[in-house]
């Protein structure tokens, strides 16, 4: 039966779900901090009443810990993944430096925002650091897997982790080209160990935009 259309009355609006509060959670966080995350603003944000809020959560906390739960998905989830399946010190040690700037991939306003969040809330401070160390130990494992010593490992697994947390933090404005040409240096300071050419040339090759890397190409996956 063909859908008729009525004129008189306006066209129902799509019912919002907690996709939706998250979302504009998301983005307040990023623009504002989390001071910024109240119901009320982001009720006015996606134009629906501030009652509406209470069909899709208990509480603002519940919000505040979904915020948590996506960094979590988003960001950590990814870098472990990238680590886990890497094949060679190499390509992991690149696919840890790339992923941080593919914006397909990692959400690294989000990161900072939830770091900025923790310097103002003991809870999710305390959060941060157990997936601080979660990250540390993946990264490590990798050390391990291709002859690191533990304590060794661990060891560069820290200074790699906290220069890439402290150069986000930063933000500095240096242009990717500049980067690259100090890649193999990186790598050295970082591992001990000297680049190999092809893997190093096909990174460099595959690079595109902030860092996004087309596996397609046959460069360091990290989609």
């Amino acid at each position: 039966m063909h859908a008729l259309k009525i004129h008189t009355e306006a066209a129902p609006k799509p019912r919002l779900g907690r996709v939706d509060w998250l979302r504009a959670a998301v983005l307040c966080l990023m623009e504002d901090g989390i001071d910024a995350v109240q119901i009320t603003r982001l009720a006015t944000s996606i134009g629906v009443s501030r009652g509406s809020f209470y069909w899709h959560f208990k509480s603002r906390k519940e919000l505040l810990d979904g915020l948590l739960d996506e960094w979590f998905a988003v960001n950590g989830t990814r870098l472990k993944q990238v680590l886990d399946k890497a094949d060679s010190l190499d390509r992991g040690v690149l696919s840890f430096f790339a992923v941080w700037t593919n914006l397909d991939t990692f959400n690294a306003p989000l990161e900072q925002s939830v770091r900025d969040w923790a310097r103002l809330d003991r809870h999710v401070l305390k959060v941060v650091r157990g997936e601080d160390a979660s990250r540390i130990a993946v990264i490590a494992a990798l050390f391990e897997r291709y002859g690191f010593l533990p304590r060794e490992a661990e060891v560069r697994a820290r200074v790699l982790y906290f220069a890439q947390v402290g150069y986000l933090a930063m933000n500095p404005e240096e242009a990717i080209e500049e980067r690259m040409s100090m890649l193999d240096d990186y790598y050295f300071a970082f591992t001990g160990k000297t680049l190999g050419a092809e893997v190093g040339s096909s990174f460099r090759r595959d690079w595109v935009g902030f860092g996004k890397i087309s596996p397609s190409k046959g460069g360091t996956d990290v989609s």
